[in-house]
């Protein structure tokens, strides 16, 4: 894929060398050329110094033949307006936007922009850790976005397998797959002959958006 990451800082070098070692035709767009130092040497794709909302600057970063763009400065506007630009005025097919401030993100998603939040990754993960609970968590796949939440198993669910919790009348719908004690996923099927344990939890999706 050709994919333009804006924003050369921690998270768009980090980024922009696990793309270029994948094999994917990557550029870089930043407005200080000392950020650039942060790429690997063996980062084979190209940076373009300039203000990313600049459409010339877009253009030379190679916006009207990318695949992809991910906007992932330190500003949440900049990241915004550089997407919209993306896919209102370039057409870009898919374009991310790094947001640090959750009311934003999700005012933005309601606009058809699809963004990823620190804040509530972190607040996630550290609540998760703190208690010993999972906190529902969103994926993001073309267009739709997926909700996973983890529920222990009723009395009545512990003992059976997973295949019976799929094909049975009354179960909840969305069922995934089963998460056990030490880690390790079971995806759900009808065949399957894992049997639920009181330690394991169901682990449940629904589409949202």
């Amino acid at each position: 894929m050709n994919i333009l990451i804006v924003g050369c800082g921690k998270v768009g070098s980090q980024l922009s060398n696990v793309l270029s070692r994948m094999g994917h035709d990557v550029a870089v767009i930043d407005q200080n050329p000392a950020h650039f130092s942060s790429l690997a040497d063996d980062f084979s794709g190209y940076n373009v110094t300039g203000v990313p909302i600049d459409q010339d600057v877009l253009r030379r970063g190679g916006i009207e033949n990318c695949d992809a763009l991910a906007a992932v400065t330190d500003d949440d506007n900049m990241n915004v307006m550089v997407c919209q630009l993306a896919s209102e005025i370039f057409k870009v097919p898919r374009v991310l936007a790094r947001v640090y401030d959750p009311r934003r993100g999700n005012v933005f998603s309601h606009f058809g922009l699809h963004t990823v939040c620190p804040t509530n990754i972190s607040v996630d993960a550290i609540y998760s850790m703190l208690t010993g609970r999972d906190q529902v968590k969103n994926v993001y796949l073309d267009s739709a976005t997926v909700s996973f939440d983890a529920d222990e198993p009723d009395a009545k669910e512990i003992g059976l397998t997973l295949g019976e919790l799929v094909l049975r009348n009354n179960a909840k719908q969305g069922l995934f797959g089963l998460l056990h004690a030490d880690g390790n996923l079971t995806l759900a099927h009808p065949n399957s002959t894992e049997e639920v344990g009181p330690d394991d939890r169901l682990l449940y999706a629904k589409v949202i958006d």
